[in-house]
């Protein structure tokens, strides 16, 4: 069996709209770390986002180029808890990582977020065959109704979905509500929520829930959903060289 690159996108937000893209791609495979742009034409990628504003990382200028290098690269590895704080094996507790962890795992976990810029890592939606899995942490909360009902939500509890395409923003919009009440939490955010809103609107099969709550967190990092499902028809891919399978969009 073919074993699959490690994979994570790279998110950028205008800080005046507040909006995501998935600008470029960090693949981690026989020992080789890989970074290149999202070049695909589909929404929310690096051609939108330059339209709205970015520009490529100055430590990346050349857009077309696959940037190769046998130690993750020093704009990321910045991004990662110095392993020489007192507190260092806390902070692997707290994001419930084994001491053996990898540099992706950690930077999975963190998002590598830095409070000086608008850059994070987040996971891909993972494709084998027809099934597909992926988490977020719900977008917006602050502005909707999670924090009236933030003690009564709990870990596992099942969350459900409403499209919205009439949202100015965002044509492709999904709201997420907690689970009998329907009261509103926030949104998936755009980067997948094309492909969610063409699941939910093909009737593909899924389950939705709480995978954890930080009452502590920043409200963008308060709660995750889990999801899981398969898909009926064909889907896209994120290419990477000729890797396959590879993780999708």
């Amino acid at each position: 069996m073919v074993k699959k690159p490690y994979v994570l996108w790279l998110i950028w937000q205008n800080q005046e709209t507040r909006q995501r893209y998935h600008v470029g791609n960090l693949f981690h495979e026989d020992g080789k770390y890989t970074f290149s742009y999202e070049l695909s034409g589909r929404r929310r990628t690096l051609f939108e986002a330059m339209e709205n504003g970015y520009q490529p990382h100055l430590s990346f200028r050349n857009i077309e180029k696959s940037y190769v290098s046998n130690r993750l690269f020093g704009p990321f590895a910045r991004r990662l808890p110095d392993k020489r704080r007192p507190d260092f094996k806390e902070i692997l507790k707290d994001f419930a990582l084994p001491l053996d962890y990898t540099e992706m795992d950690l930077l999975r976990a963190t998002g590598g977020r830095l409070a000086t810029d608008p850059y994070e890592f987040v996971a891909p939606i993972s494709v084998l065959g027809d099934h597909f899995h992926f988490d977020f942490f719900v977008a917006g909360w602050r502005y909707y109704e999670g924090d009236k009902i933030e003690n009564q939500l709990q870990a596992e509890s099942h969350v459900t979905f409403e499209l919205e395409p009439l949202n100015d923003e965002d044509n492709k919009a999904v709201i997420v509500l907690s689970g009998k009440k329907g009261y509103k939490l926030g949104y998936i955010p755009a980067f997948y929520s094309g492909f969610m809103f063409d699941v939910i609107r093909n009737k593909d099969i899924y389950e939705a829930k709480i995978e954890k709550i930080n009452p502590y967190a920043k409200p963008q990092l308060k709660v995750n959903i889990s999801i899981v499902g398969r898909l009926k028809k064909g889907y896209y891919t994120t290419s990477h060289e000729d890797v396959e399978p590879v993780q999708y969009v």
